[in-house]
């Protein structure tokens, strides 16, 4: 067998503890909206992604009473041009933004081996340094930790 041709098989992907708890919250949040419904579907959850570890931010953020949105900075797909135009967003934004209990928090979401770029951290620096709380979640057990911690320092 050609030795390029070897595949490292990936380990397969297992739910830590704290997603299963978002979803038991997120459970529990759906039938309190919707008492009369029976069955409710079990709200699903994953941070095996950056997109699915952004969902899960955001939503347990807002389950906590704050107010959390991801931030796309994608720029605008120009169809005349066939190209993207940069949007009006600054550079390096966060991902995620979010108010909890009067705090200012910006979330960046880095998945694997992906760093923050210079803009990134001139943003991670000016958030601090007004006062904001800036966090680069590769995860959301140790997200969840730091956000545990905000609660009791609050």
């Amino acid at each position: 067998m050609n030795e390029t041709a070897t595949h490292i098989k990936k380990a397969p992907y297992q739910k830590p503890e704290a997603v299963k708890e978002l979803e038991r919250m997120a459970d529990a949040e759906a039938r309190r909206l919707h008492p009369t419904m029976p069955h409710p579907v079990p709200r699903k959850f994953r941070d095996d992604t950056s997109n699915d570890l952004t969902k899960c931010l955001v939503k347990y953020i807002n389950l906590k009473g704050g107010f959390a949105s991801r931030v796309n900075t994608t720029g605008i797909y120009d169809k005349k041009l066939r190209k993207y135009r940069r949007g009006t967003q600054k550079r390096g934004l966060a991902d995620v933004i979010a108010t909890y209990r009067g705090l200012s928090l910006h979330i960046e979401v880095k998945h694997g081996r992906d760093r923050l770029s210079d803009a990134q951290r001139k943003i991670q620096d000016e958030i601090t340094r007004s006062g904001g709380q800036y966090y680069v979640a590769h995860n959301f057990t140790d997200f969840k930790e730091w956000f545990e911690k905000l609660e009791h320092n609050n």
